[in-house]
């Protein structure tokens, strides 16, 4: 979902790979808060290489049924192209069955105040067993018409090789449905503390001109 930087708010994003799998919590509500140096998105920038505010709430029932809504700051360049805000409201559900934890949402990625606004639907189907996570997102209701049909493929992994030590990485596979697709691919670290985590996370993409981005971030939430 938004946030694609990892370890971040509810990632929105690739540690618990773009989606925080629910599964059957007891009712209960979680507001989160967090400062990056860049905001990850597939492999790249989606803030022109400026730092991001993050925040999101999200509420889970526990019968599985969950919703919330995310927000970020696109960019702190008035002049860029991207400057202004992401709202991400989302529904979903999450289910186990055996040991695959399951989970199907749908999220509005929506930037009504940047220069030209867009917005596109994703629908999510993500599973994971233990340490490990799948996800297959499909673009439609997209503005931009293009954009109809795209398929992003990620599958990642976290371990915690110390007590509130942990790395985490994802690689994955953006489809376009007009073009060829791109490989990219994202390795974290985070330390858990007491008012929060702090991560760093290296990020890239398949592409001559792929930046390689080192992405600083401390997130919390309540």
């Amino acid at each position: 979902m938004i946030q694609k930087n990892q370890n971040a708010i509810t990632n929105c994003t690739a540690a618990a790979l773009f989606l925080g799998f629910s599964g059957v919590a007891s009712a209960q509500g979680e507001f989160s808060v967090g400062v990056f140096s860049d905001y990850i998105d597939n492999g790249e920038s989606r803030s022109g290489n400026n730092a991001v505010v993050q925040g999101a709430f999200e509420h889970s029932h526990h019968t599985g049924f969950f919703a919330g809504t995310a927000i970020s700051n696109l960019s702190n360049d008035s002049g860029d192209e991207f400057h202004g805000h992401e709202i991400v409201p989302f529904v979903g559900y999450g289910f186990a069955a055996g040991p695959v934890d399951l989970e199907l949402a749908y999220e509005y990625i929506a930037t009504p105040d940047v220069s030209g606004a867009t917005y596109e639907g994703e629908a999510i189907l993500g599973a994971s067993v233990g340490p490990v996570s799948a996800e297959v997102g499909y673009i439609t209701n997209a503005h931009d018409r293009d954009a109809e049909g795209s398929v992003v493929y990620a599958i990642g992994a976290g371990h915690e090789f110390m007590p509130g030590v942990s790395v985490d990485g994802a690689v994955g596979y953006d489809d376009p449905d007009d073009e060829s697709g791109t490989a990219f691919w994202e390795l974290g670290m985070s330390r858990e503390m007491d008012q929060g985590t702090i991560s760093l996370t290296y990020a890239s993409r398949d592409e001559s001109d792929a930046q390689n981005l080192f992405v600083a971030g401390f997130s919390t939430s309540f």
